[in-house]
């Protein structure tokens, strides 16, 4: 039999578009839509049997026989599917959308030998007769089945989904399309617009509901949430809600509930391969390999070479950082089909995350030529344009890379830091990591999410660690609130250590508690520390058990839960390292790293998980009691102190009745302060710091205090709070600048380095860190750190560069590296040509230089 050629996309495109818009019929029964309405809720039992009646009593239409092939098709029947199309074929020989449900039923069958024919017949019907296909739905399939060939999917968009909306605006199947191929493209307010506009019309349909919950997952977790649910409503059996609820329960390490969803699914449809795949991926995320594998083998039952199956699972591996294990993964849904674009997409996230940066961009690049609409591809490729321009520091096995100002600013000082990280965390933890650690610094913070998450518009992180690969948001980004950089970069390289010596299996909490565990150890003001808010937060009840803790990471009630899910990480780390000591932590890290469950390998090592959670409540409750123990921390009652005729002799009053209520003391000190009762204030204050030391910001007391203190010129005890302040917060910008600036006036050189040094590590990114440690180098006779402080200052465009350079060219003569003496005094002569000491140091350089190369005479060397 001689078989002729498919025609191509672009052709069915112009015979489409050319055609005028015909109405799409009408004259189906109510019975019809039932039928339709029985599918889309669920009740495919009731589906079928009204379908097979009405096809027994000889009802016309092809849409009867798809309805109950879908309903065949969705109770995991897949033959009695392919069965009922191939009859409805017989009579509806002409219909493209029983060709289309033919080749997905094929693919369950056994049958994908008969693939390529649906699809030749699919073209030439098309080819023949193109009137026939102008109606919603085969407009629809028409765009599907186009796409699915690799046609170009604006054009789809224009010449078949928006046509059909424009010919049925109330019809939901261009709806679908319309919003599905958004999705798909990942743009979720494109998605949103189209969903959340369909409601007024399909309020009832679980399918829009569902497009909703979608299209907010990653942005509004309250509404996709209310969405997510509405659709259960409507259909208590969907399968894409109970997908989304199973993946969204694996994310919160809540497998037995995760597990509990999958048989809702396989209780209608025993067979479903993606749901298999889900329970496949929760038992290798388990550590329970051999039933993993009997799951994945039932996935593809029906299909041997799904590649959604493959796909899926490792999506999930990824999700918990697995990404070697994910790539496979991907790799092998490739192999069973290499037009998968979902398991390329992934792929593209999973070669970046494991710093196989060349693979992952060609392809990156490969899938944007093939589709430029697809957002995150775009975002990507963009990105690496901007990456192109970044200096790396390739230094003591790191790869660092940096805007290239910022480089020359800081990146010396992240590559020390990071040196130091790894030698003492590897001895620590007893690791050799692999060769080259890739950190990637980002000024820009879409740029960051881009190269993070794929996406940009997902903000709140600072940095992240893949195991192998950290992404940071550099200072530039933060500006108006100022993080402690090198506490991040600390916090991550921890992640480094852990998320290697466990093989990338461990649970969220437990690695984000040994990251905050070890900035304490660091120094003891990184890292989240217990607060008033915590502490309120521990006494009512919002600690969590350790099976449920990394859920405090995945769905926090708000963004201070998120913290407190930190602390609490940390808190526990502590805990278990203090009561069974640090060598059960990597005991139990070593039980992770050949795939052990969490909760067994902490009980091999320390205690019964029930008596830890109980042991450790009742920790956490004595710290938080013990934390600001004799304060009273009811609100005051203090209208009437207020409103005193007496005024500030009432207020100094209540605070002598009532010392010990902190709130009140702050209250009655801002009293005071508007009052211009400075001195009464700063006694109020310095009450309110001795009974509760531990609240900093601008708004404490302590700050506060330090205030008065500069105001009355009590210098001694503005210097001591404010050495109070930078001991317990890291990003405190302006005491740390303020006591810069007592150090220099005292000539206390040692002070002023320790002082510019601690507010580098918030903001390298203004020039009076790297004054103040070039001024401290010069005068503590430090010329490495003077220099390069200097260096650093010289690229923030300074008032006086000639003053610099020439400060930097004496550094450098000290150092003995005459070439950079004599081109920095150079330097400083050329931005002032008058410069009489950078004149006579350039000529003084000169001259030994000319002298030290000068031959030696010959009697010189008898």
């Amino acid at each position: 039999m001689t078989r002729t050629r498919v025609p191509s996309p672009v052709f069915i495109i112009l015979i489409v578009s050319t055609l005028f818009s015909i109405t799409a019929s009408k004259a189906h029964s109510a019975d019809i839509n039932e039928c339709r309405r029985l599918l889309i809720t669920g009740q495919l039992e009731e589906c079928l049997n009204e379908t097979e009646a009405a096809i027994e009593d000889g009802v016309y239409g092809e849409s009867w026989h798809i309805l109950k092939a879908e309903a065949q098709f969705d109770l995991g029947r897949y033959q009695d599917s392919l069965t009922t199309i191939d009859q409805a074929l017989e009579r509806y020989s002409w219909s493209i959308r029983l060709r289309t449900a033919a080749i997905e039923a094929c693919q369950f069958t056994g049958q994908t030998d008969r693939i390529e024919t649906l699809y030749e017949e699919i073209g030439q019907l098309v080819q023949g007769s193109p009137w026939r296909y102008t109606d919603a739905e085969n407009l629809i399939t028409l765009g599907r089945f186009i796409l699915e060939r690799g046609a170009d999917a604006k054009q789809v968009q224009e010449t078949f989904f928006a046509r059909a909306r424009r010919n049925n605006p109330l019809h939901r199947s261009p709806i679908l399309a319309l919003g599905e191929l958004a999705l798909d493209k990942r743009d979720f307010q494109l998605a949103a617009e189209i969903f959340e506009g369909a409601l007024e019309n399909h309020a009832d349909d679980p399918d829009i509901h569902f497009g909703v919950a979608r299209a907010f997952r990653e942005s509004d977790s309250e509404v996709s949430t209310a969405a997510l649910q509405k659709t259960l409503k409507l259909n208590p059996h969907h399968v894409g809600a109970h997908l989304m609820q199973v993946d969204s329960l694996i994310d919160r390490e809540q497998y037995d509930e995760a597990n509990q969803v999958i048989d809702q699914i396989l209780n209608v449809n025993s067979s479903h391969p993606e749901a298999l795949a889900f329970r496949s991926a929760i038992l290798s995320l388990q550590g329970r390999d051999e039933q993993a594998i009997d799951a994945y083998e039932a996935a593809l039952e029906h299909w041997e070479t799904n590649p959604l199956v493959d796909h899926v699972i490792g999506r999930e591996l990824s999700q918990k950082y697995r990404f070697e294990e994910g790539s496979k993964r991907q790799q092998q849904a490739l192999e069973f089909d290499q037009t998968y674009l979902a398991a390329k997409k992934q792929l593209v996230q999973d070669f970046m995350r494991l710093g196989r940066e060349d693979e992952g961009w060609r392809l990156a690049e490969e899938l944007h030529q093939n589709d430029p609409y697809d957002i995150a591809m775009y975002n990507l490729v963009t990105l690496r344009h901007e990456l192109e321009n970044f200096t790396t520091i390739s230094e003591n096995n790191f790869f660092i890379r940096m805007e290239p100002a910022e480089a020359e600013i800081y990146g010396q000082r992240v590559l020390k830091l990071l040196t130091q990280a790894r030698q003492q965390l590897t001895e620590k933890y007893r690791i050799e990591l692999p060769e080259t650690i890739l950190v990637e610094i980002f000024p820009k913070p879409a740029d960051f999410e881009v190269r993070t998450f794929g996406m940009p518009g997902i903000p709140g992180f600072l940095g992240v660690c893949f195991g192998d690969v950290i992404t940071a948001n550099s200072p530039a980004s933060q500006s108006q609130n100022p993080v402690n950089l090198e506490s991040v970069l600390w916090h991550e390289f921890a992640h480094v250590i852990t998320l290697n010596k466990t093989n990338n299996r461990m649970p969220r909490w437990l690695s984000e508690g040994l990251s905050v565990y070890e900035e304490r150890m660091k120094d003891p003001s990184w890292g989240e520390q217990m607060n008033s808010t915590y502490r309120k937060m521990i006494l009512e009840g919002s600690l969590s058990s350790i099976r449920n803790m990394s859920d405090l990471f995945l769905s926090p009630e708000s963004p201070i839960h998120v913290q407190f899910a930190y602390f609490q990480s940390s808190l526990v780390v502590k805990f278990l390292i203090d009561r069974y000591g640090f060598d059960a932590i990597l005991a139990i890290l070593d039980d992770l790293a050949i795939g052990m469950n969490t909760n067994e390998a902490i009980e091999r090592h320390t205690a019964p998980i029930a008596e830890i959670d109980e042991a450790f409540e009742e920790h956490a409750l004595a710290l938080a009691n013990d934390f600001g123990g004799e304060v009273d921390w009811s609100e005051p009652e203090l209208a009437d102190v207020i409103s005193s005729p007496l005024g500030p002799t009432a207020i100094i009053a209540w605070v002598e009745a009532n010392p010990t209520n902190y709130v009140g003391l702050k209250q009655c000190a801002s009293i005071l302060l508007e009052a211009d009762e400075r001195t009464a204030a700063a006694e109020v204050l310095e009450k309110a710091v001795e009974l509760f030391p531990y609240e900093t910001g601008p708004d404490s007391p302590s700050m506060q205090l330090a205030e008065i203190y500069r105001s009355q010129d009590m210098i001694e005890k503005e210097s001591d709070i404010l050495n109070e302040i930078v001991n317990r917060d890291p990003d405190a910008v302006s005491p740390l600048m303020r006591l810069m600036e007592l150090s220099q006036e005292n000539e206390d050189w040692d002070k002023l380095a320790e002082y510019s040094t601690r507010l580098l590590a918030i903001k390298p990114l203004i020039p009076q860190p790297h004054a103040g440690l070039a001024l401290a180098g010069e005068k503590l006779n430090h010329p490495d750190e003077a220099a390069s402080s200097l260096e650093a200052l010289l690229q923030m465009n300074p008032a006086d560069p000639a003053g610099i350079h020439y400060r930097a060219a004496a550094q450098y003569q000290k150092l003995g590296d005459k070439p950079r003496a004599i081109r920095s005094s150079l330097q400083a002569l050329e931005e002032a040509p008058r410069y009489m000491d950078a004149l006579k140091l350039f000529v003084e350089l000169q001259t030994t230089q000319d002298s030290s190369e000068a031959e030696p005479e010959p009697e010189l060397l008898q």
